[in-house]
């Protein structure tokens, strides 16, 4: 009997899990490898949804928990770095339990950063998705980092496959594949409009808005201000144009609490979390997804909607023809909505486009990879 290698992924919130996930579910279906899995972070609070329940609820069995946040954590940058700290103390320990052959680390994120600095101090193989990306803030720095720690490599884009050989890494062990998360794009079972509004008590004759704004760690005395120019935009558009918005809480980076707590107020239908497949099915009724998560980004252009991207979070990235960038301002983000509901050049336009992140079906070539590489030397060296 061939011996499975054993792939280990760690996850800390809805943002990498729906990345990891389509590939997570190929790994279980593998005869050569063997599913390992470590949630921490978000999935961990209830006030953000306490989603490990929704992960149990996919069918994956979670083999170990590591809380590295709670609910009385302090808003700033300090309870990130302590959270990841946390991470660094706990990993090694269960590392040394689970004894993974590979870990899996997703793109920009403090624990999986965390998991990545770990695995190369233990001796054990780091992979990572969706390096090699440019989006100009504390996000980068990590993903960057991260690519450093990593002995191969996922990346979405072929300009971001570059940029990690430009970093140094053998181009050997460079694999653009796409983005994951459009897998599940692929696969899901669309659901009629009139069941998904009714779901989350929406009309389905009014047009729909969706708000997903993070924090950005380097503005986070100005995030309150920042969400509350979008809520203002919104609740203009559905004053003058009828329509109507559902808001998702933020991540928990710095200011994220902030952004919640003025969610909260703001008369907008709001929502801790929602599931990655009916997050999806919204998408694909929504006439526009408003604020700066990389959904707008990533999955948006698959669906031909309108991305009114607001602020620094994304300014960077490769994007389809779908995103509009605006400043922080209350009048721009309501001339880029107008834009996507009436501009019937713009729409067309956006309708047509391809997704610059669609490889096909990503997480069957990350596995055939997982399957059969021979792993490299665990001690990296500079390729110049």
């Amino acid at each position: 009997m061939i011996k499975k290698r054993k792939i280990l992924f760690v996850t800390e919130r809805r943002a990498d899990y729906s990345r990891l996930k389509p590939v997570m579910k190929a790994v279980q279906q593998s005869k050569k490898l063997e599913l390992i899995l470590l949630v921490t972070g978000m999935h961990l609070l209830k006030n953000f949804g306490e989603t490990k329940n929704i992960i149990e609820k996919d069918g994956f069995k979670i083999n170990a928990l590591l809380p590295i946040f709670s609910e009385s954590d302090s808003d700033d940058g300090a309870a990130m770095v302590k959270a990841m700290g946390r991470a660094l103390v706990g990993l090694p320990e269960l590392f040394a339990k689970l004894k993974p052959d590979i870990i899996f680390s997703g793109f920009d994120i403090g624990a999986n950063f965390a998991a990545a600095i770990t695995g190369m101090h233990m001796n054990i193989h780091v992979c990572h998705i969706q390096g090699g990306e440019v989006s100009g803030t504390v996000d980068e720095v990590i993903r960057h980092g991260l690519t450093k720690f990593a002995h191969f490599h996922f990346p979405a884009t072929r300009q971001s496959a570059q940029r990690i050989i430009k970093l140094g890494e053998n181009p050997r062990y460079v694999f653009p594949v796409g983005s994951p998360s459009l897998d599940t794009i692929k696969k899901i079972k669309c659901l009629p409009k009139e069941k998904i509004f009714s779901r989350y008590d929406l009309d389905p004759s009014r047009p729909l808005l969706i708000l997903l704004q993070h924090p950005v760690t380097t503005e986070v005395k100005m995030a309150g201000e920042q969400i509350n120019r979008s809520i203002a935009a919104i609740n203009y558009a559905n004053h003058a144009w009828g329509t109507q918005a559902v808001a998702i809480y933020s991540n928990n980076d710095a200011g994220g609490k902030s952004i919640v707590r003025k969610l909260q107020s703001s008369g907008i239908k709001f929502f801790p979390h929602i599931i990655y497949e009916d997050f999806l099915n919204l998408m694909k009724y929504a006439s526009v997804l408003i604020g700066n998560s990389s959904s707008g980004i990533h999955e948006a252009p698959s669906f031909g909607l309108p991305t009114v991207n607001v602020g620094t979070r994304q300014q960077y990235r490769e994007r389809g023809k779908n995103v509009i960038d605006v400043d922080y301002q209350t009048e721009e983000i309501i001339g880029a909505i107008r834009k996507s509901l009436f501009d019937e050049k713009f729409i067309k336009k956006v309708r047509r486009a391809v997704n610059p992140y669609d490889y096909g079906f990503t997480a069957k070539k990350i596995v055939a990879v997982l399957e059969n590489i021979k792993l490299p030397p665990i001690q990296k060296v500079i390729t110049y």
